[in-house]
């Protein structure tokens, strides 16, 4: 999530905040950056435009709607959610390479001063699109890089989403992205320079999302699509899962407010304006305005999405959340704070959930014959929970081998972000889960190796997918 909270936000007006309502479903808030040089503008494509003119011939494009310089990269605080790196950022701001620096620059046979530290081999597009490989880089997009997480379950709708499904020779890509508030996809081209900086005698790295183990930078492209969509790299800092799947989609998400003494468990979505009663459905292209002007970001009832009911015990909670899980929907969580290795004010991915029967004898004194456990992962790639069911938590996992056999988990140091926990544990964790309705088949998940799977992830399609009504929004 990579936002903060702080309690009045008519005097508090560089920070985030949250005001306590009558309504449960409280004010959450994104304070507006300072901006520390002007703004490109967007140039909007023509309703229409043929996307065949897109991609006209010329060497190495660079895209004059967002310059390769700071006025593209604004004014960043850095991550809140990752305090051992947001140290580092204004030093880096001052080593961003002049121009940015292009895929082939980095690695592969064209690489050259700016090759990218312990990188091998060529760059590409795609590979095989997995959520285990996306790390996030020194921008506090958390929110939306989680959502890449949760988008890569199923890599064809990453594919989808460009274009170009390979390394073009003049580093041009056509990404598209939804607007519910316009209830259209709409059509952002970008040059492939990513903001790049070199220490002094030392190797230099990416700023922001980081190319995959595979040498994929869809995920660094799509990011920067993203920042031009809003005009700026400043404006991914802070914001909300579930907004960031819809634009992702085109299909509407909502959050799930947790209880954590197992009480009523709220369906939320998120609006944005001036004043509550006066909000429209939040969108990521609403930041361009509202991430500067001050607007606020606010709880409403989702009821209407889940078939008017308005709370959820926690044993119907818990089944919905498998229901989902199990159709394809994307799901993806925000913490309270920090609590035993979980990040305050961060967004995480969820999994995978999973009942596990536990041996009736062995349990008999327990009032569960059943072990919950959700399956999380940290876009950072690293920050591992340390609770029970840790991954090197050899006691709690050789207590319950059931567990062990059904997870397939391999006790053992892992520092990779991606770790299990209990239910119970979950909610003390987490205060919200997101959820888009973006169903898919569940048999397509990047895990499954199948020669079909392959195949439905390469067969994909660009240009009006999804498309979503937000009527009554």
């Amino acid at each position: 999530m990579g936002n903060s909270l702080c309690r009045d936000a008519s005097t508090c007006p560089s920070e985030e905040v949250v005001v306590q309502r009558d309504n449960p479903l409280h004010l959450k808030v994104i304070a507006p950056r300072h901006i520390l040089a002007p703004l490109p503008e967007l140039r909007d494509l023509a309703p229409g435009l043929d996307l065949r003119e897109l991609n006209t011939e010329r060497p190495l494009f660079e895209d004059p709607d967002f310059p390769a310089g700071d006025a593209s990269i604004g004014g960043l605080l850095g991550d809140k959610a990752n305090p051992n790196v947001a140290q580092y950022l204004e030093d880096m701001m001052k080593m961003v390479v002049p121009g940015w620096v292009r895929p082939r620059q980095m690695m592969g046979k064209e690489a050259g001063k700016y090759k990218l530290f312990a990188a091998e081999g060529e760059p590409c597009l795609f590979q095989r699109v997995s959520p285990r490989d996306i790390e996030q880089g020194y921008l506090g997009d958390c929110w939306m890089v989680s959502a890449m997480a949760t988008l890569a379950e199923y890599p064809d709708r990453v594919r989808s989403l460009f274009r170009q499904h390979s390394l073009t020779e003049d580093g041009r890509y056509d990404v598209r992205l939804y607007d519910p508030k316009s209830e259209e996809w709409k059509a952002v081209t970008i040059d492939d320079r990513l903001p790049y900086w070199q220490r002094p005698g030392k190797h230099g790295n990416l700023c922001f999302a980081k190319p995959t183990k595979e040498n994929e930078f869809w995920p660094c492209l799509l990011e920067k699509a993203v920042a031009k969509f809003v005009q700026s790299y400043h404006r991914l800092d802070g914001g909300f899962e579930s907004v960031a799947m819809e634009m992702f989609t085109g299909k509407p998400a909502l959050c799930m407010r947790l209880n954590p003494h197992d009480g009523a468990h709220s369906p939320y979505y998120m609006t944005c304006g001036w004043l509550p009663w006066s909000a429209a459905h939040a969108t990521v292209y609403q930041r361009i305005q509202s991430f500067d002007a001050g607007w606020f970001y606010y709880t409403w009832d989702a009821s209407r999405l889940v078939g008017g009911q308005r709370s959820f015990g926690d044993e119907e909670l818990w089944q919905q959340l498998k229901d989902w899980n199990q159709e394809g929907y994307d799901l993806a969580c925000s913490s309270r704070g920090d609590y035993k290795g979980i990040l305050g004010g961060h967004a995480y991915t969820l999994l995978r959930l999973l009942d596990v029967p536990l041996n009736p004898k062995k349990e008999a004194s327990t009032e569960t014959s059943v072990l919950k456990l959700l399956h999380v992962r940290n876009p950072h790639r690293t920050n591992e929970w340390f609770g029970r069911f840790h991954d090197d938590d050899w006691e709690t996992w050789n207590a319950y081998p059931e567990a062990l056999k059904l997870t397939g988990h391999t006790v053992g140091i892992k520092d990779n972000g991606v770790f299990w926990m209990e239910w119970a544990e979950f909610k003390n964790g987490f205060q919200d889960v997101g959820v888009c309705f973006d169903k898919q088949n569940p048999g397509a998940r990047y895990t499954d190796d199948s020669v079909a799977a392959l195949r439905e992830h390469h067969q994909v399609s660009w240009g009006i997918v999804g498309h979503q009504k937000w009527e009554g929004f």
